[in-house]
């Protein structure tokens, strides 16, 4: 868990900022955009996930020291933190969870979207959507940043 979510994103950085580099300063752009996928878990604790969880609080590390240092390059780099996520591998992370606390998944998934003040389970493009924000001239003066994608579950 911690080579692919945290080794991973720091050699990719690494890679991607070469090239970076050899860019003109571009108004508005300026020389890239960096955006890793961190988690709610990047910002909280959870059981039976600690190896995770310790790989997206570097995550959030990683994006913030990255930040400082290859702002004055003019690239940002910033981080999407969503929570739960419908996806393929959410169905096999519903099961284990459902199981470990001894509920159905249909019971699981209630009491997730319970804590959600929006009500819902996030989709893939509520993630998209945020990273293609963090990747447009919008977002010029944004870096260091760990934005939710929550639903409004995770707030700081």
């Amino acid at each position: 868990v911690l080579n692919v979510n945290l080794r991973g994103a720091f050699f990719a950085t690494k890679h991607a900022v070469r090239q970076m580099l050899t860019q003109p300063v571009l108004e508005d752009w300026g020389r890239g955009r960096i955006v890793s996928i961190g988690s709610r878990g990047s910002k909280s604790g959870s059981a039976l996930t600690s190896s995770y969880i310790a790989s997206k609080h570097g995550l959030v590390g990683l994006t913030r020291s990255a930040a400082i240092e290859l702002g004055p390059d003019q690239i940002t780099v910033n981080a999407v933190c969503p929570n739960h996520v419908t996806t393929g591998l959410g169905g096999w992370q519903n099961e284990f969870m459902a199981q470990a606390r001894g509920q159905s998944v249909e019971e699981y998934l209630e009491a997730m979207r319970g804590r959600i003040p929006l009500g819902r389970v996030g989709s893939p493009d509520d993630t998209a959507n945020a990273c293609a924000f963090l990747c447009s001239g919008q977002a010029r003066y944004i870096t260091g940043e760990a934005m939710n994608v929550s639903g409004g579950e995770e707030m700081h």
